[in-house]
């Protein structure tokens, strides 16, 4: 016991050093690109709760030198590099100076990876490899500038200042307006640059700032991260309006078969001007000729000094393109702005999760966490959800008109197989699909039972000898191990390979079971959604057998090879039970030739007599060694008869006699023989004679 507990002390400390070996493997590691030069000496700090090297970057397209120098008592380690989803290796690595390894990397999305590291792998002399991994914190560089300003602009009027950058994508664009000042903004991408889109509510001199909001946080003055660039200054002079800009309720109206003909109904300001019934053209420009894009007809003036109206779309048209005007005729009567875009519609759903990759297989499974990607057009006014997901919408999810992005979880109860993705609560004709887990988990949820009751596969650690008759061999299942509460396996399928042989190793039957099937138990918050169809509740091999188990004799052996139908490869997912059939003793009847024996009658004075050959026929019984295959112990006991001088043809006058006998003889057991030479002692009662007697001697053993 002392020694185990010692083995276990001196395991945990190995274990203890060689994580702390690991974590020491690297000394530094240095970054250099176009910006400077950066070292995990000095430029690692606590981001998040974590040790980061933290870098600087002003193009997302740039190269990066990566510098390992590993500690020195790791010096004998070979190190590489291997490309990852955060960076792809673009150069050879090299040893230099036999002091660093340097390559070359490049980041696949330096901006819109949450979390960036970099992996380096150790390699020991006997080829046992260690990831080290150094997390990463960019830093974007950044100049900014408007490209050109406009010094004046009239009320209700819309403008567009684009922003000079290095990194456009590193700005978070803005759906929502800020009406914190009259000059009303929002960052926004405009015919592919980054713009501010600015809204005159009032007239007079305007000045606002303006802050890019930011993905990856730039340095301040102070050195402290900042994920607000700016401000960037903002000076109108508003003027009055040439034309009465008129305001809508809606700014946003799609495209249909039935807008272009029954068309949409929309409120309006009201105007003095504005004439009721009246059906008014809306084209692109104040020049004659203008692209028409739809029609208004003025239905009635309403109490909130709006008029209401029916619009009839027949052209795309975006905010961001300039005004509509408002046309009696080819005469501009007044201006208003607001987009005419396509129906939503979706193009295609993907499914990401935790750690993975954008794929475009729509199966999902109970109680996971997954990103939905949908991509389509007119997607950002539209609001989106997932039959019974729970819909979580984070800030750094994207909410375009091209790309909605929606943070989901599955329930563990979810019920449907067939989820519908839904646009304002109305089904899109896209959907996702549920399906049941079937992950493999080891097989320790087997039972086998061969008459001493059921035991787990995995307390099998040898050979099981049995000296009982094996009525069946039944292999049972618990069911409620397979799931956990929050971690489902689902259905179980293993192959069963079954091998019967005899006390020789001759092999007497050989069966083979494939894809067994085995489904949670009820304790499964999944359980009532498993196809238990085609289910294995337990397997008593005597059905499939034709070597029954209960005709075995000693030392068969029944060996028993369960492997997942479903596995990855792993060695460890093959288990093997020996079942051993052993008896404490065999009897058999002996033939044997004693030769010298000892024979001593009980009432005649001496020693005994001297014998000649005789002839011995012993039904007697061997005995097995315990915990050993059909080795005998050293000794047997039976009865029979002896013919005393039988064989004895040399002396004419040697006493024969016929005796039962009761004996015992000590055999050598080195191995199987047909001939041995045992030593007897026993004793009987000679038939002719009429003498009790006994004896002692060596023999010749014939086994039959």
């Amino acid at each position: 016991m002392k020694k185990l507990v010692l083995l276990l002390v001196i395991s945990l400390m190995f274990n203890f050093l060689f994580a702390q070996n690991r974590d020491l493997l690297i000394e530094h590691v240095e970054l250099l690109n176009t910006t400077g030069f950066f070292t995990s000496k000095k430029d690692t700090k606590l981001v998040n709760g974590e040790k980061q090297l933290i870098f600087e970057f002003t193009d997302v397209t740039e190269e990066y030198i990566v510098r390992v120098f590993p500690a020195k008592k790791f010096s004998d380690l070979r190190f590489d590099f291997f490309s990852t989803s955060d960076y792809e290796v673009i150069d050879s690595v090299f040893f230099i100076d036999e002091k660093f390894y340097q390559t070359k990397i490049k980041f696949k999305k330096i901006i819109d990876n949450p979390q960036l590291s970099l992996k380096v792998k150790a390699i020991t002399k006997d080829d046992k490899i260690m990831i080290t991994e150094i997390k990463l914190f960019p830093v974007a560089v950044m100049n900014y500038s408007f490209v050109k300003k406009p010094d004046d602009m009239f009320v209700g009027e819309e403008n567009f200042i684009n922003i000079a950058t290095n990194l456009p994508s590193n700005v978070i664009l803005q759906t929502n307006w800020n009406t914190d000042y009259p000059l009303h903004t929002r960052i926004i991408s405009n015919k592919g640059n980054i713009a501010v889109n600015i809204n005159a509510t009032k007239t007079g001199q305007m000045q606002v700032p303006v802050f890019l909001k930011l993905k990856r946080p730039v340095r301040d003055s102070l050195g402290n991260f900042n994920y607000n660039l700016g401000p960037l200054n903002v000076d109108f002079n508003v003027k009055s309006s040439r034309l009465a800009f008129l305001n809508t309720d809606i700014k946003d109206v799609s495209i249909d078969e039935k807008n272009r003909y029954e068309g949409v109904e929309i409120q309006i300001d009201n105007n003095p001007n504005l004439q009721i019934q009246k059906t008014y053209r809306l084209v692109d420009s104040e020049e004659p000729g203008a692209a028409l894009i739809g029609e208004l007809y003025t239905k009635a003036r309403l109490t909130n000094n709006k008029v209401l109206c029916v619009l009839r779309t027949f052209n795309y048209h975006q905010q961001t393109d300039g005004f509509l005007y408002i046309k009696d005729g080819e005469v501009s009567k007044f201006i208003t702005n607001f987009s005419i875009i396509p129906l939503t519609k979706i193009e295609s759903v993907k499914i990401m999760r935790k750690g993975g990759v954008w794929t475009e297989s729509t199966t999902i499974y109970p109680n996971e966490e997954i990103i939905i990607r949908i991509e389509g057009q007119s997607l950002a006014k539209a609001k989106f959800s997932v039959e019974d997901l729970i819909i979580s919408k984070g800030d750094t999810l994207a909410n375009r008109n091209d790309v909605v992005e929606l943070k989901a979880k599955v329930p563990i109860s979810i019920r449907k197989k067939n989820l519908n993705v839904l646009i304002n609560n109305l089904p899109s004709g896209k959907s996702l699909n549920l399906a049941e887990y079937e992950v493999f988990r080891p097989l320790d949820y087997i039972l086998i039972d061969y008459g001493n009751g059921p035991k787990n596969l995995f307390d099998f650690a040898g050979p099981e000898f049995t000296p009982k008759h094996i009525k069946d061999l039944v292999i049972s299942f618990d069911n409620d191990k397979i799931d956990e509460y929050d971690v489902f396996y689902g259905n179980q399928y293993f192959d069963l390979e079954v091998k019967i042989t005899g006390s020789r190793g001759e092999v007497l039957e050989i069966l083979t079971l494939t894809s067994n099937m085995v489904s949670p138990g009820a304790n499964s918050p999944r359980f009532q959604y498993y196809n238990k169809k085609n289910a294995v509740n337990e397997i008593r091999l005597n059905q499939f057998l034709s070597r029954k188990t209960f005709d075995l004799d000693s030392w068969h052996r029944i060996q028993l090879v369960f492997k997942p139908t479903k596995a990855t490869g792993n060695r460890n997912d093959t288990k093997l039970v020996d079942i051993i059939v052993q008896k404490p003793a065999r009897f058999d009847i002996d033939v044997s030739f004693p030769a010298g024996l000892i024979t001593k009658k009980v009432g005649d004075p001496g020693y005994g007599d001297l014998g000649g050959i005789s002839l011995a026929m012993i039904a007697q019984f061997s005995f097995y060694q315990k915990d050993k295959i059909a080795r005998y112990k050293p000794y047997k006991i039976g009865a029979g008869f002896i013919a005393i001088n039988a064989l004895n043809f040399a002396d004419s006058n040697a006493a024969r006699d016929v005796g039962v006998v009761l004996i015992g003889s000590l055999y050598p057991t080195t191995k199987e023989s047909k001939m041995t030479f045992p030593l007897y002692l026993g004793g009987g009662y000679l038939l002719s004679t009429e003498k009790w007697f006994f004896l002692l001697g060596p023999g010749i053993r014939v086994r039959l």
